[in-house]
């Protein structure tokens, strides 16, 4: 995950904005600097909970060459890994939104190890 890459680190939908200019990125309190397929990793559970099945997420971010150029295995380690941080987070908590990542992260790491993932 070490990389010079400034990223967001928090792209949700209630951290974009659409307006007459354009899409604005706002709320950068989580900034930091990573390699850049970290921030789109980040975003494939936002892509799932939008609606898009994890294979349809991944497809989509094919068009962008930080995604392609990083080792399948580094993907799923780190599928894997959020998978586990979010379902942890899911039992401590009673937020719907943690327990949507929890799901949408499973699912990912599910479609990336072809089987569920243990919590």
């Amino acid at each position: 995950m070490d990389g010079g890459t400034l990223i967001h680190s928090d792209l949700n939908p209630a951290n974009l904005i659409v307006t007459p200019l354009g899409l604005r990125i706002v709320d950068w309190a989580w900034a930091t600097k990573a390699a850049a397929w970290v921030e789109l990793a980040l975003l494939v559970p936002w892509l799932i909970g939008s609606g898009h099945n994890a294979e349809q997420a991944e497809q989509w971010l094919t068009q962008l060459p930080a995604w392609t150029a990083t080792d399948g295995l580094v993907l799923d380690d780190f599928a894997s890994r959020n998978a586990t941080k979010w379902a942890a987070k899911a039992r401590r908590s009673t937020e719907t939104w943690v327990h949507d990542l929890a799901m949408w992260t499973g699912e990912w790491a599910d479609h990336r190890t072809d089987g569920p993932v243990s919590p």
